[in-house]
């Protein structure tokens, strides 16, 4: 049964879906992108509307050698962020905060193991690693 799922999987989303995801993204970062002057600090959603939201979008609609350059070039980034967050609350953060939704060293450390290095991973190697098991 896993290596059916994984046949089903390796195929990757029909032409349909990559193109109503990438225009339902489009339009998200075109959004955040527009909105982002009134903010009080505007470059985290210009960058995010910006770079991740219509870089996503070309990702959905292309193919090949693009798509992987542009997933490495986001897998690095998405690398970068969480580093970046883990060392400021490494200087400047509780150790433990009393909430998931409230800074601390703590939730640095998830999100560095839970997007950074995944992150990483792909920026290097292209692929996650999957391997059926039968």
């Amino acid at each position: 049964m896993y290596g059916e799922a994984q046949k089903v999987l390796g195929k990757g989303l029909s032409p349909f879906t990559r193109w109503l995801l990438g225009i339902v993204t489009g339009l998200f970062g075109v959004m955040l992108v527009l909105i982002a002057p009134e903010m009080t600090r505007p470059f985290a959603i210009y960058a995010f509307g910006g770079f991740f939201c219509l870089t996503i979008t070309v990702m959905c609609v292309t193919t090949g050698k693009v798509r992987n350059i542009l997933g490495r070039l986001i897998g690095f980034f998405v690398f970068l962020l969480s580093a970046f967050l883990f060392i400021y609350e490494l200087l400047e953060g509780k150790l433990i905060s009393g909430n998931k939704s409230e800074p601390s060293v703590l939730n640095a450390i998830l999100f560095f193991f839970a997007f950074g290095l995944p992150g990483i991973w792909f920026a290097v190697k292209g692929k996650f690693p999957i391997t059926p098991h039968e």
